[in-house]
């Protein structure tokens, strides 16, 4: 027979159709078939994945829910007065982090969206700290999704592996951030939260920006929203158009012209640039504050180097973790320390060249370890140290991308050797797993974090004055006072625990002690109210009613909704006959805090004295 014609294939096609609808019967054809089956495929290896992760990355942080508010926890939510009203968003993003407080401290960081995130935890949660810890939890659950994404597309892209679905290089990669170690302090330390939420826009960020480079338009403007998003939390965001630009270099064909391709940039150029305009009127500078101001210029740039060597060795081996790595500069290069980082860092540099030179997909990797930590290597712009863990975060992706190059390019080269490599990755993985859990226990409560830090870091004056805080919380004073003793041994203007100490002698009753103390960090800082009312309360303990009067209007000037120094104030005044000046303290109190309940005592005294 011959072939029909096209118009009489539709013919046929017609009637089948007007058939089809007249007996109800429709049989699928071969090719609709397989797509269906592949759809179906496809949304298995997405979506199945994708829950395994969600559980494994919440799972891991499950004990983490039960942990207490610690250190800047208590600053930052406790006393954060911005976070309870919503009529604060405007002045939120218009002053620095730190200028919540009525004594700020001169801060670097401008972080709004921090803010904006607790104050919604407080609407929500109210000051309960597992809600708060269920936000940085599940940032994190999100960001190992994205991990998972990103790593299969680019995978995809480049034609690097094909595997099955529960043992791709990006499945296995998107487990190892889930589960490492390194992570700990991003995410069950409740003031990670800029670490944990930084990094979920900015590779939310990059991989719409991906989406957008394969003609997803729609893709593009959301990145760019992302991008603006993650700026507003912290500073490493602005590393992001130096990874897209990467990312293009390396791997995208520029059919346009360089014109119309450096186009693409110009939105996350202005959004950066939007952000320093606001961070430099918030600041009133880029970064009005300068730490180790004792370090020459030489020193800040050699110590680059021992900095990088303990990020490197941190993500490759994350055990024995600190929170509070105590600084300790090198003066040359020729020091041992010197030596051996200079060395890691050619190393490195040397990788990136080679790389460049014959396999990109290993370079880009490099890149998403270094570009990310460039900010914290500016030493005297980071306030306490300059080493954290919770910095690596981020960049800890590029050393998940790096074992997946590999694992991938041992299953093209040693496929004999694959299930081995599998095996051996799946254990690091529950390695990695049990040590999370164990290291979130560490931060249950305020007690058993800086005991741990002490141990780890015995030179370390904070951890001691952190110490000393945990045990006078319990009421062991003797203790508090030895391990402020300690910490002033080692740093003796430490004005916290100067301060710590002069609270700790008082609740002894050693009030000479305390008042020595007080004194102390006056002449280290004058205008401290809390130091001002501390100081004026031994006085008054002690009959002084003139010396603390004076520091107690002193503190009241300084904070005048510091509620603690007008009530002493009221107590003075009723002692001298002034009841008329202790009225109005009294009801400053109650207008500030109404539900305080001594203040309502103190004005039943007053009114039966008047009576």
């Amino acid at each position: 027979m011959g072939k029909a014609s096209k118009k009489e294939k539709g013919s046929k096609d017609r009637v089948l159709v007007n058939q089809g609808r007249r007996e109800k019967v429709f049989k699928p054809s071969q090719e609709s078939a397989s797509k269906g089956s592949l759809q179906k495929t496809s949304v298995r290896a997405t979506f199945i994945p994708i829950l395994i992760l969600l559980l494994v990355a919440f799972a891991v942080y499950f004990n983490a829910l039960f942990g207490d508010f610690i250190y800047d926890d208590k600053t930052q939510i406790l006393d954060n007065l911005w976070i309870r009203d919503i009529r604060n968003i405007p002045t939120i993003f218009l002053r620095d982090v730190w200028s919540f407080q009525t004594d700020p401290n001169t801060s670097n960081y401008y972080r709004p969206m921090m803010h904006v995130v607790y104050m919604l935890n407080y609407h929500v949660f109210g000051l309960k700290p597992w809600g708060f810890h269920l936000i940085n939890i599940l940032f994190h659950c999100g960001t190992s999704v994205l991990v998972f994404l990103i790593i299969r597309k680019f995978l995809t892209d480049q034609r690097v592996s094909k595997s099955s679905v529960y043992l791709s290089p990006a499945f296995i990669a998107a487990l190892l951030f889930a589960s490492h170690p390194i992570h700990t302090e991003a995410v069950t330390w409740i003031a990670g939260l800029p670490d944990v939420a930084v990094t979920f826009f900015y590779l939310l960020s990059f991989y719409l920006y991906t989406l957008f480079r394969d003609d997803g338009k729609r893709s593009y403007l959301l990145s760019i929203l992302s991008f603006s998003v993650a700026t507003l939390f912290k500073e490493p965001a602005l590393t992001l158009p130096v990874m897209l630009i990467a990312y293009d270099y390396l791997f995208k064909k520029w059919d346009k012209t360089i014109l119309s391709e450096i186009k693409v940039y110009i939105p996350y150029v202005v959004v950066s640039g939007v952000y320093l305009v606001m961070r430099y009127y918030a600041l009133r500078s880029l970064a009005p504050m300068e730490s180790y101001t004792h370090l020459s210029t030489y020193q800040v740039i050699i110590n680059i180097f021992p900095l990088f060597r303990d990020y490197l060795t941190s993500l490759l081996w994350p055990f024995d973790l600190n929170f509070w790595h105590t600084f300790h500069p090198i003066s040359s290069l020729m020091e041992m320390e010197g030596v051996i980082s200079l060395a890691v860092t050619i190393i490195f540099i040397v990788a990136m060249i080679v790389a460049y030179r014959k396999h990109k997909e290993i370079l880009f990797g490099l890149l998403l370890v270094v570009i990310p930590l460039l900010p914290v290597f500016y030493i005297k712009g980071i306030s306490g140290r300059p080493y954290a863990e919770r910095y690596l975060y981020l960049p800890s992706l590029g050393y998940v991308f790096l074992v997946v190059i590999f694992l991938s390019w041992a299953r093209e080269k040693l496929p004999h050797t694959v299930k081995s490599i599998t095996i051996v990755i799946m254990v690091v993985i529950g390695i990695y797993a049990t040590e999370t859990i164990k290291r979130n226990a560490v931060w249950k409560d305020s007690f058993s974090f800086w005991s741990d830090t002490v141990k780890k870091s015995p030179d370390s004056a904070r951890a001691h004055s952190g110490l000393g805080i945990a045990y006078a919380s319990q009421g062991q004073w003797d203790r508090a006072i030895e391990e402020f003793q300690i910490a002033l041994g080692l740093k003796p203007d430490f004005m916290d625990a100067h301060y710590n100490l002069g609270i700790a002698y008082a609740s002894k009753g050693q009030l000479n002690r305390a008042i020595e103390e007080y004194q102390t960090v006056l002449r280290l800082k004058p205008d401290v109210a809390e130091v001002h009312n501390n100081l004026g309360a031994a006085y008054l303990s002690q009959g002084l009613l003139d010396r603390a009067k004076t520091e107690l209007q002193t503190a009241s000037r300084l904070k005048p909704d510091f509620t603690e120094a007008h009530y002493n104030l009221a107590a003075i005044y009723l002692s001298e006959g002034n009841v008329e000046l202790a009225r109005k303290e009294v009801e400053l109190v109650l207008r500030i805090s109404p539900d305080q309940y001594e203040a309502r005592k103190l004005l039943n005294v007053i009114n039966s004295r008047q009576h």
